[in-house]
């Protein structure tokens, strides 16, 4: 019995004992991964998550000079030259489309599975009152577009661009054909039985573009940073060009003034 007592005094007082601290001796140990879970790695996340902030481009095409439009002893082709060049009161100028170039679909700059996110949905082409609305209509490749036709009589429409050929004839009020475009280029299509009938379509391989309202403006939305080549383009105008500098979450204006023509 008293050979007893010390064992059970000996066993009391280890189960009493707390054990020793973890040291920490040039590795992570408990406390260090303790450490890196709580405080560490929610920051690098955030770090590693944080979106890249995009910016708009803003403007206005404005006409430069003076302009004329000559007049047409067919009353068709000078309603068609007229629909070619509409410029508001104050200069601006319609239907210039006006986009990035640089930034394409082939390009590392989009992921091949955002590519389809882009592609716009529900595109049309009207047939109204003998013209075409939109007159103009930006699209990125591989886009469909349906056609249709408003009004109450036969539009045979073709187009002999290398980058889409087409020949389709509406029969009657209310039908419809669905065309993919899936080359880029310009694409000038008409109605061979309404010779006022002109339209056009810019296949784009960039998805950062726009088309200017009845006043000459336009936004181009969500444009990441970077040095980029910006350019409009017209029907009857041409081309032009500028450089521009994209900063992160800031945006930026760009004006374009197309010389004047007689046409």
């Amino acid at each position: 019995m008293i050979r007893l007592l010390p064992m059970a005094l000996r066993s009391r007082s280890e189960n009493l004992t707390p054990p020793n601290p973890p040291l920490i001796k040039g590795g992570w140990g408990d406390f260090g991964w303790g450490f890196f879970i709580f405080f560490i790695l929610p920051f690098a996340f955030l770090i590693v998550s944080s979106p890249v902030l995009a910016a708009a481009i803003t403007g206005k095409v404005e006409i430069a000079g003076s302009y004329s439009i000559k007049p047409r002893k067919n009353l068709e082709e000078g309603i068609k030259a007229e629909r070619s060049l509409i410029v508001s009161k104050d200069g601006g100028i319609k239907d210039a489309v006006v986009f990035i170039k640089g930034i394409n679909l082939s390009r590392d700059v989009l992921k091949r599975e955002e590519t389809s996110s882009l592609i716009q949905k529900e595109v049309a082409i009207d047939q109204k009152r003998k013209a075409f609305i939109p007159h103009v209509l930006p699209i990125l490749v591989g886009t469909t577009v349906t056609f249709k036709n408003s009004d109450p009589f036969v539009h045979r429409i073709i187009s002999n661009s290398e980058t889409k050929k087409i020949r389709m004839e509406f029969a009657y009020e209310g039908a419809t054909m669905n065309v993919t475009f899936d080359k880029s280029g310009v694409v000038d299509v008409w109605c061979d039985d309404h010779k006022r009938m002109q339209g056009w379509i810019l296949v784009m391989e960039t998805p950062f573009f726009a088309a200017t309202d009845g006043k000459g403006d336009f936004i181009i939305s969500n444009v990441p940073p970077g040095r980029y080549t910006i350019e409009v383009w017209h029907e009857v105008l041409g081309v032009q060009t500028q450089e521009i500098e994209v900063k992160e979450g800031k945006d930026n204006r760009v004006d374009f003034r197309l010389p004047g023509k007689e046409f």
